[in-house]
């Protein structure tokens, strides 16, 4: 099987991990995901990225494609790097968001924003590798830091 054939194949298993997660905890709680089929969906990521793909054209926007059709929602794609020792400043999430690492690792944290969440839905951390993804409903504040070296990830923003 050649890259091209593997990475539609293994696409839409991911993004059938990634869809479940989102059947489950949409809405609800922040959730980490090690979705099947990663090494080529990750592969083809981020030789898009290093090639500068043209963003219509480019895997980020074919799995941006496939996730909207699946979670019934129009999605958003951007790439983003965090340097080792860099902290992001938290950020409000207003749309329900994947973070899908490719290269490096970092710390998420996570807090529920206002009082209108559970007392079981708490600040969540973890440190996220290639291959992992992170669903962030909206309405966390959330900041990543870099770990041991450069990080590469997208998100997939489901757009309200």
């Amino acid at each position: 099987m050649d890259a091209a054939s593997a990475f539609w194949s293994d696409l839409e298993v991911f993004l059938a991990d990634m869809a479940l997660s989102y059947a489950t905890h949409g809405g609800r709680s922040a959730a980490v995901v090690w979705p099947q089929g990663e090494a080529a969906v990750v592969q083809a990521l981020v030789t898009d990225h290093c090639r500068g793909e043209a963003p219509e054209k480019s895997a980020a926007a074919a799995m941006a494609r496939r996730l909207g059709e699946s979670v019934g929602r129009q999605v958003g794609f951007r790439y983003s790097n965090v340097e080792t020792g860099q902290v992001e400043e938290a950020r409000h999430i207003t749309d329900d968001t994947f973070v899908v690492m490719l290269e490096g690792a970092v710390e998420a944290r996570l807090s529920p924003l206002g009082p209108h969440w559970p007392a079981d839905v708490q600040r969540l951390r973890h440190r996220l590798r290639a291959g992992e993804v992170l669903y962030v409903p909206a309405g966390f504040s959330c900041s990543l830091s870099g770990q041991r070296s450069d990080a590469l990830l997208v998100e997939l923003a489901l757009m309200n």
